[in-house]
This record gives C-alpha cells, structure tokens and sequence, in this order.
C-alpha cells in the first residue's frame, strides 16, 4: 500500500464519504465503516454496540492497523455471523466472554491503539478475568489494568485500586518489594494482596511491605566507569559544589556517612549526580548540569543506561513512595500527578526524602 492518508484512500472507496454522525461515532474508523455500510449507514447503526466495537476490530488488518483494503464481506459477517464466530475472528482462537465485554465498550468506537490494548489484556488469563469482572469497559478503565504487572491483575486487586496512579505506585511498590525480599517473596506478596478488603487495606499492606525484614547497613557504592568521576574527599565535594553552582556541600554530612555518593559525569554537558541509600539499594536522586540545569534526555538517559547496568535504581525513593501510598490509604487521592515524561519518571531532586 501507499503512504496515502486512511481518509484519502478511503475516498477512492466504493460507497463515498461517511455521513457526520458517523464520523464522530467512529472516529479514525469511519471511512472504512461508510465503505461497509454505505451512507446513511443505516444497517451499522442499527447493529448492538458489540457487533459495532467487532466490526472496528475487524477492519484492522492482521498486523491490527487500519487499511484501506478492507474485506468486503465485512457487513455480512458482522450482521449474519454468531457472537462465537465473530469472536474466534477477532481473536484468532476461542475467546468465550469476548463479545460480552464488548458490549461494555460504550457506544462511540475507540482508537486502534485502545483496541490492541483491549485484545492483548483479554488474553491474559487474570487480566480477562478482571475485565469480565467491570460493570463497564473504557479506554481509561483499562488504564489501570495495564499499568499493574500481570500478577497484580486479580479483580480484587484492580477494584481496590483507585486510579491510574495508584495503579503505577502499586506497581513500584511490588518491583521494589521483590528487589529487597527476592523471588520468594513474589507469591506471598500477591496472595496477601487479594485478601485485602478495601483500598486502605491494600496500600496499606504495601506500605508496609516495604519496610525490609530485617535491617542492614549501606552495601558499598557501586562502582561507575568513565566518564564518571567519583567524588571521594571533602575538598573534592567543595569544588564540584563551586565549579557546578549547587548545594552539594550542603549533603557532605550524607557523603561522609555513606549514604549518599556523587559523581562527576565528563561528558556534553558535564554533570552532577547523587546516588543515595535506602533499603532498597542505591537509586539515582540526582543528575544536573551547572547551574541546577535540567539535563537534555539524550545524556540523561545515556547516565542512566550506566547507573542502572550497575544496579542502580531509578524511580521514588521508599520514603517517598510509602508516602504516596499511606495517601491512597487514607483517600485522599494522589497528591501528584507524576507525567510520562523520561526525566520525570526518574523522579530526581528529592535527596530529602
């Protein structure tokens, strides 16, 4: 095929251009439908809401991308076919429930990109299982679901969860949890979760899953190669502080402690980092450039590829989280909205905490 636009292709299309209705019920699918169901499409709009959501999914080609050649048996097959059939199409296999959820999806039609996720997580055994669980599915409902690692996606789990950033902090308290207790602790920690009652209970247990079994000294720093520079004498500490304009002398009581190390990284433009220690392992807090310059993401994650092949983690610190957490449990909602951005994953600048 072309590069041409979908609509423009579409044009070319027996069937003409889809009416305005149906351009705002379905959205980047609408020239395909008016090629199926030609203006005024009475024949789609009279179809229940799941045979409308299958046929969305049906005029994706095999790689789940909308094409201009579109199969035209579409209409017969969505008006004539069993609920099953039109499944195991959609699918690709059996799929008992799949129709069903659909009727869920509300009336307007999706995007592509919410349908592969809607697929994908319907064929994961507990992702299905909490999916079939919802009174309605939605692209922002399934949110949530995505954002919990696949053994969290208990419908217990997922009803106790609030939002979409709960959802994520649920996520790093679980990895985080398995990085400090091991593998064994991965079954225990997800068995002990399902049997929370309510919101409170959940967060709650996280929370307090993070506090280690048993409590132990900083381990030793890790060791970085070039360009990195470790900073290891006070004088060392005072002229990085001078030559990058930041309050690093500020923290040499941590440096001198051994719960927090800094390093001077060569490279375009030179930067500052701060490693710190808590009882999940050493985590990046910090990397600026001079002045408290944020850094471009091109070398922040070039430091970061490095830092983390030495076992360093990215992300809240554990005081931070188990903040974010005990928030959830008492209902107060999230009290910020971390973006998607690299840089603000990373979650830098809160050497405090």
């Amino acid at each position: 095929m072309n590069a041409m636009p979908h609509r423009v292709a579409f044009a070319h299309m027996r069937g003409g251009p889809p009416t305005p209705l149906l351009r705002f019920i379905a959205g980047e699918f609408a020239d395909a439908l008016a090629h199926a169901w030609p203006a005024p499409h009475e024949g789609f709009f009279a179809l229940p809401a799941a045979r409308r959501h299958a046929a969305a999914i049906l005029a994706l080609g095999p790689g789940r991308d909308l094409v201009p050649a579109l199969d035209q048996g579409l209409a017969r097959r969505i008006t004539c076919e069993k609920d099953g059939v039109l499944a195991r199409r959609i699918a690709g296999g059996a799929a008992p429930g799949l129709m069903k959820a659909l009727g869920k999806a509300g009336e307007p039609l999706w995007t592509a990109n919410a349908y592969r996720q809607l697929l994908e997580l319907f064929g994961e055994p507990l992702a299905n299982r909490a999916l079939r669980h919802m009174d309605e599915i939605r692209p922002v409902t399934l949110a949530p679901l995505r954002a919990l690692p696949a053994p969290l996606r208990e419908a217990k789990i997922l009803a106790a969860t609030p939002c979409i950033h709960a959802a994520e902090d649920l996520a790093r308290a679980y990895h985080l949890i398995i990085r400090m207790k091991g593998e064994g602790a991965r079954r225990r920690v997800v068995e002990r979760w399902i049997r929370a009652k309510a919101t409170h209970a959940l967060f709650q247990m996280a929370s307090t899953e993070l506090v280690p079994d048993a409590f132990s000294e900083p381990v030793p720093a890790p060791v970085l190669p070039e360009p990195f520079m470790r900073v290891r004498k006070r004088d060392e500490l005072v002229r990085v502080a001078m030559d990058f304009r930041n309050c690093l002398r500020d923290f040499m009581g941590d440096v001198a402690n051994g719960r927090m190390v800094v390093f001077v990284w060569r490279g375009r433009p030179n930067a500052a980092l701060a490693l710190t220690w808590d009882a999940a392992g050493w985590r990046l807090a910090e990397a600026e450039a001079a002045d408290n310059e944020p850094l471009e993401e091109a070398p922040l994650r070039a430091i970061v590829e490095v830092v983390e092949a030495a076992g360093v983690r990215t992300g809240p610190s554990l005081k931070t989280l188990q903040c974010r957490l005990d928030t959830y449990a008492n209902g107060h909602g999230h009290p910020q909205v971390i973006p998607n951005e690299f840089a603000e994953q990373l979650e830098l600048g809160d050497l405090w905490a």
